[in-house]
């Protein structure tokens, strides 16, 4: 990321209602209402309306640099850019508007959630959490935090998204009218504007794309059915809040599956396309099955209001994810489970091994080594599955998640994980064998996997060129 530190780059970078049919959801008033339009030019408006004089804002999510590119100040008081690899606007007065013109950014961010969402059949998707600001003092004051926004005590400001649209807008699992206003909850939702297909279920909402093959099209909405009502099983609930489940269609083209998505308050996003589209795959169907299933369950992980820590612990709760959904896909495909649980665990420790010789797995994002969460985190769930011998994944996570909410700030964190594994029964040596692979870089750590995965009991065996050919997995399908 680029960062500027002198003023003369610092000058030369910075670029000099409702209605009756008004759908309002999450009430009250909020310090700065956001306009979101879109233009003649295929551009979109977004007008920052503040009721109080802003001096310094900070974009809350400003992870990557698109906004260089893609956003335009349009307010003569006010300037724009990127300084110590945060996005963030300087007002040269008590301004109370600013303005941009945005090039609607629909490419995957690396970390982050798309900006806007295209769908083939023309709806859209706008991911509210893009707009949210930091209020602050001075410039100084960010570069103080060189990047890290989190290490700041300042909270995001309180904002209202207002759209309209001539097309269905839905938002929290709701159809709103044709026009929304929308208080920001955390890291927001997306806003949908569009005619996809939506089919409503007892637990969530589908919005698929229309021009999806026919052979996923006509067959997803009851798959995913199927998929919510084993959590539910599994779990032992249901979520509170109906989920709305989005499917967006980029279409055929590439050689290969492409699928990007995430979780966010209720809300599962997913983009997919590609040539193994065209035509009906078992295996491409497998691996779209688990997708949603692995944000499925980020749904029940934090249906009590939780929090997740920093990416240091991110192996936490996405780890549990993979072993969850990768055990229910597996028993949902008969007699090929065994061999897509042996093809997806030896690509996983081949990938968390690479990823431990580098360092700790506390510091993989910093790395850049984001999936390494996933690979590992699976394996210490499946530990933590095998220590635990007279509890399931599933009953852990149920303490897991209460000791958090009994918290002043219920947040899970890795300390938290290992004091309830202590509170499960785990022994020291046990407890100590997982901290070891967080925070230690390991010599050999395929060794230290397989020691981990021995003494688990989940009896790891291997080919003779040393590829992970089978484990003891655990079957949570007749629990």
């Amino acid at each position: 990321m680029m960062i500027f530190r002198t003023c003369a780059v610092f000058a030369a970078f910075f670029l000099s209602l409702p209605t009756a049919s008004e759908a309002q959801s999450n009430g009250g008033n909020s310090a700065v209402t956001v306009t979101v339009a879109p233009e003649e030019s295929g551009n979109w408006s977004v007008v920052y309306s503040f009721e109080e004089p802003q001096a310094v804002l900070a974009f809350a999510r400003s992870s990557n640099d698109y906004r260089e590119a893609t956003w335009t100040l349009e307010t003569d008081e006010a300037r724009f850019g990127r300084v110590a690899g945060v996005d963030v606007i300087v007002f040269d007065d008590e301004v109370r508007e600013a303005k941009f013109s945005i090039i609607p950014l629909t490419s995957s961010l690396e970390a982050d959630y798309t900006p806007f969402v295209a769908f083939t059949d023309g709806s859209l998707a706008i991911y509210e959490g893009q707009f949210s600001l930091i209020p602050f003092d001075s410039l100084d004051d960010v570069e103080a935090l060189e990047g890290d926004l989190e290490a700041s005590d300042r909270d995001p400001i309180a904002m209202t998204i207002k759209v309209a649209s001539d097309k269905k807008i839905i938002v929290d699992g709701k159809i709103a009218g044709s026009r929304l206003s929308h208080a920001i909850k955390g890291d927001g939702t997306y806003i949908y504007m569009g005619d996809s297909n939506i089919e409503p279920f007892d637990s969530f909402v589908a919005v698929l794309d229309k021009t999806l093959p026919a052979w996923l099209g006509e067959r997803f909405d009851d798959d995913l059915e199927q998929i919510f009502s084993e959590f539910e099983r599994r779990w032992g609930f249901k979520l509170k809040n109906k989920a709305t489940v989005m499917l967006a269609y980029k279409g055929g083209q590439g050689q290969k599956l492409s699928a990007t998505g995430g979780a966010l308050d209720q809300l599962l996003m997913m983009e997919v396309g590609g040539a193994a589209l065209n035509s009906e795959d078992p295996d491409t169907l497998s691996y779209l099955k688990w997708f949603f299933a692995h944000e499925a369950v980020h749904l029940f992980q934090s249906e009590k209001g939780i929090q997740f820590s920093d990416d240091e612990s991110a192996w936490i709760h996405e780890g549990a994810a993979n072993t969850m959904s990768y055990s229910l896909i597996a028993a949902s495909m008969g007699e090929r489970g065994e061999q897509f649980l042996a093809s997806v665990y030896s690509n996983a420790f081949d990938s968390c091994a690479a990823a431990l010789a580098k360092g700790s797995l506390e510091t993989v994002s910093k790395r850049g080594d984001f999936s390494a969460n996933y690979a590992c985190g699976d394996f210490i769930a499946l530990a933590t599955d095998g220590f635990l011998k007279r509890r399931t994944l599933y009953e852990f996570w149920d303490s897991l998640v209460d000791s958090a909410v009994s918290m002043e700030e219920p947040r899970i964190d890795a300390d938290l994980y290992f004091t309830t594994m202590q509170l499960a029964g785990a022994t020291g040596a046990q407890r100590r064998q997982i901290r070891r692979i967080v925070e230690d870089k390991q010599a050999n750590p395929r060794e230290a996997l397989t020691k981990l995965l021995e003494d688990a009991d989940l009896n790891p065996q291997f080919s003779a060129g040393g590829q992970l050919i089978s484990l003891d997995w655990p079957d949570y399908s007749a629990e």
